[in-house]
């Protein structure tokens, strides 16, 4: 009996058993011991096969940029998903930085897919992690695209956003809005729900819509537009309007952008834009409130030109009185308007919001967003206030 017994002592001192239930099993790289549940009675356990291996994680690195493939962008969601070296859901994600670097950490080797979200556009890439390592992802290999988001334009007399649109090589679909094609292209489009639908993002240009002299009319189809636009919205597309455009953010968001107004006017249909205080000429000195919009810009304030000169005549510009959305950008030290005539400056106001994001859709649905700006892509000299329209456009 004692021959029989020295064996068996001998392989419990080189290999210590757990017991998983009432039979006592060898374990396999203290499995056992570490996870109980795991164990079997019939044999060797092999674990996590064709999983990563636990301990040699490495990390991504890389560029996100616009669709331009040459303006770095900040703020944009960066992850991956996958399997763990446990068999469990891995998910890695971070934010991109001013300059559009990022860094994924705790990435386990192997064949991985990077994406990329930046508002309504994204883009993704296959990578090798290799173990213990940073693998960077080339420039150029993420910037975000347009892929298969669509866009309208509504033009008008007083802007061209589409000359921005193009700068950043997105593709878009003109509904002429000026006084001229509004009844046989804008008016239509709007009119129909269906139709306004088909596209993930709105732009409208200031003084879109027939118009007369300075009033601004969507016609008889107004009420339907108004009403299409609103739920347009809340059905999760976006909309960007500048200045005299407001009454299309007003539509779409009727009681979240107030204007300061002459009377305290409505902003109705027909609109007469005379009413409205913003008075030109100009030179405000803004205060970026947006934190990813700062970043991007790289400076917290910028100076913001209203001009009065023939073929840019700012006066009587969307001067807003407040918000219950985001407010993007506000002034100190606005000068308004004393009266419909505007022919001289009147009063200074402060907290004046210039740029504003009202959310419309549901809670954690994409979209859904109503961006208005008192100024732009026209007549607005300097270059920060066309990279301020860049970054709200790429982030719609």
């Amino acid at each position: 009996m004692l021959r029989l017994l020295i064996p068996f002592f001998f392989v419990l001192a080189v290999t210590p058993a757990c017991t998983c239930g009432p039979t006592p099993i060898r374990p396999v790289i203290d499995i056992c011991e570490a996870q109980p549940e795991r164990c079997i009675d019939a044999g060797p356990v092999v674990v996590d096969a064709g999983l990563p291996a636990c301990g040699d994680e490495g990390s991504v690195t890389g560029r996100v940029c616009a669709p331009d493939l040459q303006t770095w962008v900040n703020g944009a969601r960066v992850f991956l998903d996958g399997t763990d070296c446990h068999g469990m859901p891995l998910h890695v994600e971070t934010t991109s930085a001013q300059d559009g670097t990022f860094t994924l950490m705790g990435v386990p080797p192997g064949d991985w897919n990077v994406q990329v979200v930046l508002g309504a556009f994204t883009q993704a890439t296959a990578v090798n992690v290799r173990a213990m390592a940073a693998t960077a992802i080339p420039d150029n290999q993420l910037c975000v695209e347009q892929k298969a988001v669509r866009i309208a334009v509504v033009t008008g007399a007083g802007d061209k956003i589409e000359d921005l649109l193009t700068s950043l090589r997105l593709q878009f679909t003109l509904f002429g809005g000026d006084t001229s094609t509004w009844t046989s292209e804008a008016e239509p489009f709007l009119s129909n729900l269906t139709e306004l639908q088909k596209y993930d993002l709105v732009f409208i240009d200031c003084a879109a819509a027939k118009s007369s002299g300075t009033t601004i009319d969507l016609g008889p189809n107004s009420a339907r537009i108004k009403q299409n636009l609103r739920a347009y919205v809340q059905a999760g597309g976006s909309i960007y309007s500048s200045d005299w455009a407001l009454v299309f953010s007003v539509a779409a968001a009727p009681s979240d952008i107030g204007f300061l107004t002459q009377g305290n006017a409505p902003v109705n249909n027909p609109f007469n834009a005379n009413v409205l205080r913003g008075y030109a000429p100009q030179t405000v000195s803004a205060k970026i409130i947006d934190t990813g919009l700062a970043q991007f810009l790289g400076k917290s304030t910028l100076d913001i030109t209203f001009p009065k000169i023939a073929g840019a005549n700012s006066l009587h510009w969307g001067l807003m009185s407040g918000t219950t959305g985001e407010v993007l950008v506000s002034a100190n030290g606005v000068v308004t308007c004393p009266d419909v005539a505007c022919n001289s400056a009147g009063q200074t106001r402060s907290n004046v919001p210039l740029a504003v994001r009202v959310r419309t859709g549901a809670a954690g649905q994409p979209g859904g967003n109503v961006v208005y700006t008192s100024f732009h892509n026209v007549a607005q000299s300097g270059n920060d206030v066309a990279q301020v329209l860049k970054y709200l456009v790429l982030n719609l």
